[in-house]
């Protein structure tokens, strides 16, 4: 064997003996590299703060998480079929965006950024817009119960309690003389009992003249109260008729022709407002869920619940989309986000409003997409994949 010298010198190889380090090359001051580092770290301790701490006036928006909606549906009063497959109901997730996101955005297009103030509006009153989420997903439960009853021919009795103000629309009629979270309850005396009816009757009037509405407040207290109580699961379902105050005031508003309705409008987003009745008691266990745009996937969910054939196929099928009272599915906001959710998940289809289309212009998918106006089309989505 061959050893090496152990002298400091180099054998025939190149190689310095054991024990002893190699000469430094020169250009190299001992203790150049600690003293740079002691400079350098009171400027990068705030640096980095700033990029992961400091807010910036913007929201980042991003996929956000999946729900199985059969795993958290409770049914009473009827029979109920497994299913093999999962009905994903997909969200977005929405957070405070920091320095470092706001940079990172500059060069990651599937960075979305938003500012706060565009979201939330400028004339924002957080509370009456928390009372408004709240009975908002009230509201889509409920009708996405209607819905799923009666497409299965279980008796459902709704009473229609009016108009539900979801937002005023700014430099229109009814802005600052109608609050969004009120509830129309009447046009010129007459109870509504249906959306179409408000419309029919605030878009015949004549112009220059004023539509007098009857206007109950809700009770945003007993509001909060009833939804404590859903999310710690002492309540299932509230009755909506209970939520509104009992005095009604009087409001005249002037409507505007809208040339693209083709009828005078007030300028509000109207929801209907309603509460049901059946022998079957039908609940979802979302807490975390706001908003309406689970109303699809909860009606189907409930249709394939009740239906002995699995509409599933076996497979993940995604989807979003508010449902009305009609069947008919309406338009929600961060569809690309929820289609990449769905991919996260391993679904195989989604599906979505048609007036959502342009939201994907430009945006590509290994998922099978499936735009539709009404819970039918839903339905023949489902059976298409048995």
């Amino acid at each position: 064997m061959r050893m090496l010298p152990d002298d400091g010198s180099k054998d025939s190889m190149g190689r310095y003996g054991e024990g002893v380090r190699p000469p430094r090359p020169p250009g190299r001051p001992e203790g150049a590299v600690a003293a740079v580092t002691k400079l350098l770290v009171p400027l990068l301790v705030p640096l980095i703060f700033m990029l992961v701490v400091v807010p910036t006036g913007f929201i980042l928006e991003g996929p956000g998480p999946s729900f199985d909606l059969q795993e958290d549906l409770s049914v009473e009063g009827a029979q109920t079929y497994p299913s093999q497959g999962e009905l994903l109901l997909t969200s977005v997730s929405l957070q405070e965006s920091r320095l470092i996101y706001n940079l990172l955005a500059l060069f990651d297009d599937s960075i979305e950024l938003m500012k706060v103030q565009d979201y939330l509006g400028e004339e924002l009153n957080t509370e009456e817009q928390e009372t408004v989420d709240i009975v908002i997903t009230f509201l889509s439960e409920d009708t996405a119960v209607v819905v799923g009853l009666q497409e299965v021919g279980v008796p459902v009795e709704v009473t229609e309690l009016g108009v539900f103000v979801v937002g005023v629309v700014p430099d229109y009629p009814a802005y600052g003389l109608i609050d969004p979270g009120e509830v129309i309850v009447g046009v010129n005396g007459e109870a509504m009992e249906s959306m179409d009816r408000f419309a029919e009757l605030v878009g015949s009037t004549p112009e220059g003249d004023t539509v007098t509405l009857q206007v109950k407040e809700l009770d945003a207290e007993l509001v909060d109260e009833v939804n404590e109580a859903v999310e710690e699961g002492t309540m299932q379902r509230p009755d909506l008729a209970e939520l509104l105050e009992d005095g009604v005031r009087e409001v005249s508003v002037q409507p505007v022709y809208e040339p693209e309705l083709g009828r005078a409008v007030i300028g509000i987003s109207p929801q209907e407002y309603f509460t049901y009745s059946s022998s079957v008691e039908v609940g979802w266990d979302l807490a975390t869920v706001k908003g309406p745009s689970a109303g699809l996937m909860m009606t189907l969910s409930l249709v394939n619940a009740l239906t002995s054939d699995d509409l599933t196929g076996g497979e993940k099928i995604a989807g979003t989309g508010e449902i009305s009272l009609d069947g008919d599915v309406g338009p929600i906001g961060g569809l690309p986000f929820k289609i990449q959710a769905a991919e996260r998940e391993g679904a195989v289809a989604f599906i979505y409003p048609v007036e959502n289309q342009e939201d994907l212009a430009g945006f590509s998918t290994g998922l099978d997409l499936y735009a539709v106006d009404n819970l039918d089309e839903a339905l023949q989505v489902l059976q298409s994949q048995e």
